[in-house]
């Protein structure tokens, strides 16, 4: 089955195949009744709904139960535009596509202060509310009567840009566009857009502590994702030539789902079977219709509990999110990690009184710290004495009740995560915060997204710029790679992988953000004591590029051979600062921390 599989994913990959299936549709198209071409335009329509919802929930990991109304928005707009102001055919879906991504940047707004069953629920609201509007409007829509005469290929009443178009020629416009449509959605997967999409599913904090605006991104794939589905609506309705409100009711949003979830979350192939599978079924079965929804809940169930990774996951290799011809190009290149050595010298970071409460709790009590390029310094404290906490304010997670971050001669105090991250500010986490499905090299690459300058259009149609510098990077990659003994599972999804292998792949990661500032919070958790020779290697060679590393950490050998200042944490105050030596010889840190270590040292 897996040599199958892999057949089958280089087949679907390989443009030549591609473009081969798509020239014997289009020759094999006037073969076919006109009743068979509806339907496959039907099934085309289906696949670039379902990728609207591929994209949001399976990339970007937003939950959308009101997909009909950007479907609808794109129906009606096109519908309106062309049979009651007379607009061309190509202007008036245009526009339907411009006002269904307007609408799915609008709705993001209020959709990122929400999660989970709260996000389903706003948008099945949002669906909701646009049926009522389409129903009672009937200025505008027609009301329940619905908006009759829209210019149908069916109906022979379409023109574009004055050609008449028929029922074959409608199929073969919708299959190339289509085809197109699933080239830029690949290509998007495979950028720094599609890849920063998966980093906010996985984890909105992670995605921010290297430089992804987790706000930013979710606006984006609602845009995007509206604009696909008014796509879809508008085809739509030059397909039918009738919309009325039912079109575009819940129903409508189940389908899409289930379809999406069916085909693979993250599969376009599987994605486009099953879109063929649930529109010829209820054609071809009429039987079907009337049983609609209890086959959806069955088939649904049935792919849950057997194929849980949908179509895709059963025919196909899971996809991969680096573009083939970057990683032939960054191949032949070589890179060094001295390369990310801060430019013109490192930067001092100072917090100064640093105060955090939690309602009555005081988390960290006026604390200061001056982390130089160049030194290491420890951040130790029993647990709870508020070391990630202080992290925390430090990166943008929290705001300090009171005190002062200043970076640069900035004051960076209260600042998003992301932008205290582009600003050279990075840390890792206690439990690595990876994308499990993306490979070491995937996950690594996603800390050189800010690096990454192309515009998202460039990395969408695949440009030589965007290809080259994507490569550039890539080489980076090879090298850090190289630095943290990881070329050899470079290639693995790190979900396969040991839990001392993720953590020097969230590290490097943390590198490949080429930071001036590194915190490290309990790296060496968990590792073994050749992982831990490896981790201590890749600091020092951290702190040899000018890096300013502040490290948190409970293993004391580990520490002593690394640290050039400590700093310990009691109840979020400090009691100690200076070497590792007289930090065991304090009373104060023996009483509150090391106890009978430091009496057996």
């Amino acid at each position: 089955m897996n040599a199958l599989r892999s057949r089958l994913s280089a087949a679907v990959a390989d443009w030549r195949v591609q473009a081969a299936l798509v020239l014997a549709l289009l020759l094999a198209a006037p073969l076919l009744s006109p009743g068979t071409l509806q339907i496959a335009s039907f099934v085309l329509v289906a696949a670039i709904f379902a990728q609207s919802i591929n994209l949001l929930t399976g990339l970007a990991g937003q939950i959308s139960l009101g997909h009909a109304g950007f479907f609808g928005i794109g129906a009606y707009c096109t519908g309106i535009l062309v049979k009651t102001h007379g607009f061309d055919v190509t202007l008036g879906v245009s526009m339907a596509v411009l006002l269904a991504g307007l609408t799915g940047w609008l709705l993001s707004f209020p959709a990122n202060r929400v999660r989970d069953v709260y996000l389903a629920m706003m948008t099945l609201g949002f669906g909701m509310v646009f049926f009522e509007v389409v129903r009672e409007w009937n200025e505008l829509t027609g009301g329940t009567m619905g908006l009759p005469g829209v210019p149908s290929a069916a109906l022979r009443t379409l023109s574009i840009l004055g050609v008449k178009v028929d029922g074959l020629r409608y199929f073969q416009l919708v299959l190339v566009l289509t085809a197109g449509i699933m080239l830029l959605v690949r290509n998007l997967t495979q950028s720094r857009i599609g890849r920063a999409f998966y980093a906010i599913q996985v984890s909105e904090v992670a995605a921010g502590s290297i430089g992804i605006p987790a706000g930013r991104t979710k606006q984006l794939a609602y845009a995007l994702s509206g604009a696909l589905a008014g796509l879809a609506g508008a085809l739509y309705a030059h397909l039918v030539g009738y919309l009325g409100p039912e079109s575009f009711a819940l129903p409508r949003s189940i389908e899409v789902l289930v379809i999406a979830i069916v085909g693979g979350l993250g599969s376009i192939a599987g994605q486009v079977l099953s879109a063929a599978l649930f529109t010829f079924l209820p054609e071809r079965l009429q039987v079907f219709a009337e049983w609609q929804f209890i086959a959806y809940g069955l088939i649904l169930t049935f792919s849950l509990l057997v194929l849980p990774r949908g179509i895709g996951g059963l025919l196909f290799n899971p996809p991969r999110f680096i573009k083939p011809r970057a990683l032939a190009r960054a191949a032949r290149l070589r890179a060094d990690a001295a390369a990310l050595r801060p430019d013109g010298g490192g930067t001092a970071l100072e917090a100064e009184g640093i105060t955090m409460r939690f309602g009555g709790l005081v988390a960290v009590a006026d604390v200061s710290l001056r982390l130089e390029p160049g030194r290491i310094t420890a951040l130790v404290g029993p647990n709870g004495s508020g070391k990630s906490t202080f992290v925390n304010v430090v990166t943008g997670i929290y705001r300090p009740a009171a005190g002062q971050v200043r970076f640069g001669g900035h004051d960076i105090t209260g600042l998003p995560d992301y932008q205290v991250a582009t600003a050279g500010v990075v840390r890792t986490f206690q439990d690595p915060r990876l994308v499990p499905h993306f490979t070491v090299r995937e996950n690594l690459l996603l800390g050189a997204h800010r690096q990454l300058r192309h515009s998202g259009l460039a990395a969408t149609l695949a440009l030589p710029g965007a290809i080259a510098e994507e490569a550039a990077q890539l080489a980076l990659v090879d090298a850090v790679l190289a630095l943290s003994d990881l070329t050899e599972v470079a290639d693995r999804p790190i979900d396969t992988l040991p839990y001392g292998t993720r953590r020097m792949a969230e590290v490097g990661r943390a590198l490949l953000a080429r930071p001036r500032v590194i915190l490290l919070d309990e790296p060496a958790a968990g590792l073994s004591e050749a992982e831990m020779d490896r981790l201590a290697q890749l600091i020092r060679d951290m702190k040899a590029m000018g890096l300013a590393i502040l490290l948190i950490d409970h293993h004391m050998d580990f520490l002593a051979e690394l640290v050039d200042e400590v700093v310990v944490l009691d109840s979020g105050r400090m009691i100690y600062r200076g070497d590792i030596a007289g930090m065991r010889g304090d009373a104060q840190v023996i009483a509150a921390y090391l106890g009978d270590e430091a009496a057996h040292a």
